[in-house]
Formats: structure tokens, sequence, C-alpha cells
């Protein structure tokens, strides 16, 4: 054996031990390993052309180093496999590996997709545990660790048909539009360039964004990602993000949704969105003042899994939103509080991951008084808005006076 050839052997016994599990799985995995050494040239150093690299074995060792930890699942032992036979080309380490999965496991066919997944450098738990509850003839539905994507019964069928390149969250979601009446191109766009890759933490939302893109039957299915783009942005970044500095933290367009809109009037909102805002607020683009915060301080109040804010409104661009979220005239006290005669505070609350304006305030920085508090449409206050307020009001020894 060359010197190098030999040096490569070795690094790849040292990755071996290095992925070892721990010592309760340790004697299933060099069985494993020891079988898959014998039969297949999976661990053979060059033998696929695509891994040029002992390195690249990696992949495989870390994943017999998963499989291990399953061996009281398996409905066959390594010893008893045979790996596919060579055609007129060597066969490949995934093919291999795939047959290897297939007869430890699989007493019920599996997608390839969820296979491969063993594969992934940074594949999660319940990715395996899928795999091992679908090899046993149970379905994606039944199943209680996988994320939060709902699926229908349409939408579990078409999970198993899912293309072999998928990650097991993507074919979730490919499953749930395909399930849903949409095409595979729509899918594939879905998938693959938004946000919908992923769970959303507002799946019920989401839902009615799909079945809206499916409902229009695009014509330009790129149109789509960039639908899902437009909306993300106007319903969840914050405005800041969105529409420039002095935005605030809030998103522009909170209760978005896509009742009531066509195709052809979403995107005529995507083009004009921020001309709409600007004839409604002309000041927005006239003035681009700031002022220095009063000696008040902010506060974060955390109740649970309930978070409460308030902080104070340093630029026009602030005044101006929250004027429009919360349907008042506070954009027109740009005057006053530049002047430092007025400054307005934002009382907001983050419930469930979701930002919500829930008061506007407004202090006397002379005479450290709140002199008005309004809810949406100047409504009073919640009870449970009140009593933050209060607590921050004798915090920072402020005076309440808001009869005023």
């Amino acid at each position: 054996m060359s010197s190098r050839k030999q040096q490569m052997k070795q690094y790849v016994d040292e990755m071996l031990v290095c992925h070892q599990p721990c010592a309760r799985h340790r004697r299933a995995y060099w069985n494993l390993i020891r079988e898959v050494r014998a039969k297949s040239e999976i661990l053979s150093v060059g033998f696929d052309p695509a891994i040029r690299k002992p390195e690249h074995l990696r992949v495989y060792i870390r994943a017999l180093a998963y499989v291990a930890r399953y061996r009281t699942k398996c409905i066959h032992q390594p010893e008893s496999w045979q790996p596919p036979k060579a055609q007129a080309e060597p066969t490949s380490n995934r093919v291999a590996f795939r047959s290897l999965l297939k007869h430890l496991f699989e007493r019920y066919p599996v997608p390839n997709f969820l296979a491969f997944a063993w594969m992934r450098p940074q594949a999660k738990r319940w990715i395996h545990e899928l795999y091992v509850h679908m090899a046993a003839g149970r379905g994606v539905r039944q199943f209680k660790g996988k994320p939060g994507i709902p699926l229908t019964p349409t939408a579990a069928k078409f999970f198993l048909k899912a293309p072999d390149h998928l990650a097991p969250v993507e074919a979730m979601r490919w499953a749930q539009i395909r399930g849903f009446g949409g095409s595979k191109a729509l899918a594939a766009e879905l998938v693959r360039n938004t946000i919908l890759k992923e769970p959303t933490r507002d799946e019920r939302f989401w839902e009615t964004v799909i079945r809206f893109l499916i409902r229009e039957k695009l014509s330009y299915i790129p149109q789509a990602s960039m639908l899902v783009e437009f909306i993300f942005d106007q319903k969840f970044q914050p405005a800041e993000k969105v529409w420039g500095r002095g935005g605030g933290p809030l998103p522009l367009q909170p209760e978005f949704s896509v009742k009531g809109r066509t195709l052809r009037s979403l995107l005529r909102h995507m083009v004009s969105w921020r001309q709409e805002l600007l004839l409604k607020r002309p000041s927005l683009a006239k003035r681009n003042f700031h002022w220095e915060a009063i000696e008040v301080k902010p506060m974060v109040h955390q109740d649970g899994d309930v978070k409460w804010l308030i902080f104070e409104l340093l630029n026009d661009r602030a005044l101006m939103l929250e004027g429009a979220a919360m349907d008042h005239c506070v954009g027109d006290y740009v005057e006053q509080c530049a002047e430092r005669k007025s400054s307005i505070w934002s009382l907001r609350i983050h419930a469930k991951g979701c930002p919500k304006r829930m008061v506007t305030i407004e202090i006397d920085p002379e005479r450290k008084t709140i002199v008005q508090a309004n809810a949406k449409s100047n409504e009073d206050p919640s009870p449970a808005a009140k009593e933050i307020l209060e607590r921050w009001a004798t915090r920072e020894g402020l005076a309440m006076c808001l009869d005023e």
C-alpha cells in the first residue's frame, strides 16, 4: 500500500473513532462499520468519483453513527445485508447506503429524500425518528415530532412522492402545497425561494396565502416568491427594515390579509404601497426630524410568554406610522416633539411572537406628567395595558393627569 493511501486510511480510522457514539451504542456501531467495510466501498478511500478527499467520508461515518443508535428498531442485522451488485459503472456510495437503510429498517417503503436525510450534516433527531416511524408502516400524519406544517390526508400522500433532493421539512411544505391543488412548479418555487421552506409562526395565515396563489393561477410562477416576500415584509418585518430609518420596530401592515383581494389588486399594491402611504402622509417625504430622548427610561416587562415594551418615538416617521396604525392624530405632533414641548411613547405587546401596538402615550416633559394614553381610535387602554402603564409611571416618577 502506498504511503499516501496508508495516510488516508489512517485518517478515515481516526474519523471513525471521533464519531463513535456513546458506550451503549458503541458495539452496534463498530459491528456496523465492520460489515460496511467488508461488503461495500462506502468507507473506502477513492472509490466514489464524487469524493476526492477522505474528509468527505465524514458524511457516511456520521450517518452510520446515527444508524447505530437505532439498532433496536432494525428488522434485519447488518450481517445479512447484501449491497447492490455493481453494473457497468461502480455502484455509488449513496445507492449502497440507501440499500443498507432499506435492509435494516424498512418493512414498508420510505421516500428517498427521508433516507438520504441521514447524511445531512445537521440532521435533527426528529428526522431519524420519522424515518423509523414510516419504515414501520405508520403515516406522517400520525408522527408527533414533526415541525408545525399541517398536512391533510391528501398532502400526506404527496409527501411520499416529494423529490429526492428536498430536506424533510421542505418535503412537508411541498406536499402541503400539492395537497391544496398547487402545481409542481408552484410548490418548487415556494420551497426553493421563500420563507415557506421552513415552518412559520403563523401557519394559518400562510395557508390562506398559499390557497390564494393556487386560486389565482399565476401564469408567471416566479411571481409567487415575490408576492410572498412582499407579504412577509408588510405583515411581519419591522417597519424600520421595510420603510427605512424611523419606521420603528412594528410591521407596516400587521393586519394584512389576502381576503377579498385578487392577484391584480395585490400586484398593484405591491408596486405602489410606498406611494400610497406617502399620499396619505405627505409629510413622510418632506420631513426628516429627529430629537433627543427625554430623561425618562423605557421599560421591558416580561410576564410569562408575554413581553410588554414602552419606548419613546424619536422621529417624524415613527410618529406617522404610529398614527396610521392606531388611527389617531399623533402624526401631527412632530413640531411639539421637535421643540421638546411634548414626548410621545408607544406601549406594545409581544405575544406568541406577534408584536402589537396597544397604547400611545403623551408626556409633558416639563411637568413629568402623562397627559394622554389612548388605545386604537382613541379608545381607553385595556386593563392589562393600563396596569403596565401605571407600573412604569410609578417607576419613573411620572404623574398621571389623563383628564386634561
